[in-house]
């Protein structure tokens, strides 16, 4: 029996020649054969393409000159939470006895 998942992506690209920046979606279908190997298709607008970091032009200037980055998903502003005094306290007391 074959394994078979689908997860989304989100991208943002830009274009090393003239700065412009866009945000690409794409549908990630896996599917293993039970062996450990998987197969990665991606898919924009129902359609198989290539992978978001290869055979993509600008769509201001034509250029191939592309940074595609991983764009982050999450909640905007999310500031992890500071440690308490005493916990940071802790660890400077621990690394003094090379404990940790």
């Amino acid at each position: 029996m074959l394994d078979a998942w689908t997860s989304h992506e989100a991208w943002s690209l830009e274009c090393l020649s003239c700065a412009t920046t866009w945000n690409e979606e794409f549908e990630v279908r896996h599917s293993g054969d039970g062996h450990g190997n998987e197969a990665v298709i991606y898919v924009r607008d129902g359609q198989p393409c290539t992978t978001p970091w290869t055979g993509r032009c600008c769509p201001k200037c034509g250029s191939e000159n592309i940074k595609a980055l991983s764009a982050v998903r999450g909640r905007q502003g999310e500031v992890p939470k500071a440690r308490s005094s005493s916990d940071v306290a802790m660890v400077f007391h621990l690394r003094r006895m090379h404990a940790w």
